[in-house]
């Protein structure tokens, strides 16, 4: 099954949404996004529509300066306050991994209950407990 070919129309919408997903998120677009969003192998990309490329390439380099001149330089923060905001950051982490830990525990409770079950409705013996049983 052959897919059908694409217009130029197309990769340029295409390539506009990742710009503009790029600029929204703050990351870096990328022609890789792009052949991702269309479903098209890399060199097939690369040998059909590399005027395109280029065009994209100097939009993305437009919006990384554009970016840049917009950033206001940060302050001197006072060191107060990357305390407070460690401690925050701090806080939050370790309930992350509290949370994370109460998952493990019942999924730990699960597994355990789950393979008790199969054991006993397969018949399993568990020959640990019958050694013990014997002495």
């Amino acid at each position: 099954m052959t897919r059908p070919t694409l217009t130029d129309d197309e990769v340029q919408l295409a390539m506009n949404l990742i710009l503009r997903e790029a600029r929204e998120s703050g990351r870096r677009p990328t022609i890789t996004a792009v052949e991702k969003r269309l479903d098209v192998r890399h060199a097939t990309f690369y040998r059909n529509f590399p005027h395109l490329i280029d065009w994209f390439r100097r939009e993305a380099d437009a919006q990384r300066e554009a970016a840049a001149a917009e950033a206001p330089t940060k302050p001197q923060t006072d060191p107060a306050d990357i305390i407070t905001d460690l401690r925050r950051e701090n806080t939050q982490l370790r309930r992350t991994v509290a949370v994370y830990a109460e998952a493990l525990r019942q999924l730990t409770l699960t597994y355990e209950e789950a393979t008790s079950h199969v054991r006993q409705n397969a018949g399993v013996t568990d020959l640990a407990a019958r050694r013990n049983q014997k002495h």
